[in-house]
């Protein structure tokens, strides 16, 4: 602003802003103080003005429990009125000729500036804004103003009143109240989100929060809300939006947060997001504040704020407040994704745990079930009633046996073990397999075995176990061995076999080498093959002894 001769071309140039706030209504001529005692017309309320003179309204002015301002070139304070001294915190005498955007908060500079234009065109509305004082402390205010001219120079004069008090912006603490004991106590997410929305509009002057979260597929689906129809919902999922789609997304996606003046003007130009627009219209929202939320180190969703038309600009504290519940948002998405992964984990090792079961007792139970069915057709054959009595025998004791390790293996049960006897586990495991078998088996302890938690004498046993089917079903053993022997800060279980023997570095070993194996590092501990063509085979489980 500045001197104005009318001239288009001076119009043009002139500097932006008369200064705080850019005035709203008709551009009006100063009225000068009449001295005269002419009869004032009855109605006639600024000839009431001029009749009491400019030396009353200066008093008035002065007096007056509202904030008075008159601004003009370079947004520079021309005027300031005792209580607005009180407000910005600082004498006219340090404010004259200063820039007066200096006084509110950075973020809503911009803000203020836009509204000049709009303003000088007629707009006679209310706006919010935030004045900073110089001790850090913040004052929002409602303001309403008018552009006028005296002596060739544009002015603009507002009045304005506190809506919230003083509070030291470096001290403010955002306390949260539902949504994070929610999410400490293992909410679903859905709750966790739906306390965060509600507690963005109770904690600020947003009229209506929602939450929008991306779907696998990039799909924008409304997770939760504060103050909106559930008819928002269905819409947005019909509009099928991605986060780019909104206005701004580009910012947002690259982990911005958006503050838009315009938010639903802007909204209701798109088509695929028109409908939005109408359906929240009643809530008499402009602007919008959108804050990311992570997950991943991906931008995955917003928190959508939706403003009444009266708040152009968010305070400090209220973007404050919003990023915390933003950062809680984020918190309770990478929690339902650790949920997701954690239960997907859980199946991945529950089907680990079925394959290791099946091969180690079901599958072995199986094939001693197909040897004695062996011999119940030699037995048949060759006329001996005997043997296939016998076999007949084991073969009804080798099914009740699978079924009931069929039904531990899915319920998860585990039959009760000794933690201190793990030789007598090992002694019944090699009589079965010499009576079920016919493989004959030494067991050998070295001396007595310290305590052992359960799950290692399970793993341990199910090791011996597959050794020994395979001592039958490969190696062609006349005899094995089963030793066990405690020595530093471990176990070492070994057994060996007199069969025929492989080269361990051919093929790997198969899956029931692998079981082995994974089995020995779930105790904690190491397996190792040692085997040749031609001599046997010596399988060796080191495991570290500890409850």
């Amino acid at each position: 602003m500045g001197d104005s001769d009318g001239t288009a071309e001076q119009t043009a140039q002139r500097q932006p802003g008369p200064g705080f706030p850019p005035g709203a209504g008709n551009e009006v001529d100063v009225p000068r103080p009449r001295t005269s005692e002419a009869p004032v017309p009855a109605g006639d309320s600024a000839a009431v003005l001029r009749r009491l003179g400019l030396d009353a309204l200066v008093e008035m002015l002065e007096t007056s429990g509202y904030g008075v301002c008159v601004t003009g070139d370079d947004h520079r304070w021309v005027y300031l009125n005792p209580t607005g001294c009180r407000l910005v915190g600082r004498p006219f005498a340090e404010l004259e000729g200063a820039d007066y955007l200096l006084s509110f908060a950075e973020h809503e500079r911009a803000y203020l500036l836009a509204l000049e234009q709009d303003q000088r065109d007629g707009d006679s509305g209310f706006y919010a804004n935030t004045i900073v004082r110089p001790d850090g402390s913040e004052v929002g205010i409602t303001w309403s103003g008018s552009v006028l001219h005296a002596d060739g120079k544009e002015l603009a004069p507002a009045f304005f009143h506190p809506t919230f008090g003083l509070a030291r912006t470096d001290q403010d603490a955002v306390v949260l109240g539902a949504a994070p004991a929610r999410l400490a106590a293992g909410g679903s997410v859905g709750e966790v989100l739906g306390s965060l929305a509600e507690e963005a509009v109770a904690r600020s002057r947003a009229v209506a929060c929602l939450v929008l979260v991306e779907c696998p597929d990039g799909r924008l689906a409304l997770l939760a809300g504060a103050g909106v129809l559930d008819e928002v919902s269905d819409a947005l999922w019909d509009a099928d939006l991605r986060l780019t789609d909104l206005p701004g997304g580009d910012l947002l996606t690259a982990g911005r947060l958006l503050l838009l003046s315009d938010g639903r003007t802007r909204l209701a130009a798109s088509p695929s997001t028109a409908m939005i627009a109408d359906l929240t219209g009643d809530l008499g929202w402009e602007g919008s504040v959108k804050v990311p939320l992570h997950r991943g180190g991906m931008v995955v969703g917003c928190l959508v704020l939706l403003l009444p038309r009266s708040v152009t600009a968010a305070t400090k504290g209220e973007l404050i407040a919003w990023s915390a519940l933003g950062a809680h948002a984020s918190v309770a998405l990478a929690e339902e994704r650790l949920r997701e992964q954690a239960a997907a984990h859980a199946a991945e090792l529950e089907r680990h745990r079925l394959g290791r079961d099946l091969h180690d007792s079901v599958i072995a139970a199986l094939f001693s079930v197909h040897a004695r069915a062996q011999a119940v057709q030699r037995g048949l054959r060759s006329g001996a009633p005997g043997v296939v009595e016998e076999a007949a025998r084991d073969l009804e004791a080798l099914s009740q046996q699978a079924i009931a390790q069929l039904r531990a293996m899915v319920t998860g049960m585990r039959p009760e073990t000794s933690t201190d006897d793990l030789a007598v586990e090992l002694g019944a495991l090699a009589r079965a397999c010499t009576t079920r078998d016919g493989l004959p088996v030494d067991v050998r302890v070295a001396g007595a075995m310290p305590p052992v938690a359960a799950g290692t004498i399970e793993h341990l046993v199910r090791i011996a176990g597959e050794a020994l089917h395979n001592c039958v079903k490969h190696a062609g053993a006349s005899a094995a061995t089963v030793s066990l022997d405690a020595g530093g800060d471990g176990l070492v279980l070994m057994v060996t076999d007199d069969g025929c023997g492989f080269d361990p570095t051919a093929g790997g070993g198969g899956h029931g080498q692998r079981t082995m194996r994974e089995r020995a590092q779930l105790c904690g501990g190491s397996l190792a093959v040692d085997s040749a063509p031609g001599r046997g085979t010596r399988v060796v489980v080191r495991v570290p002894v500890s409850l």
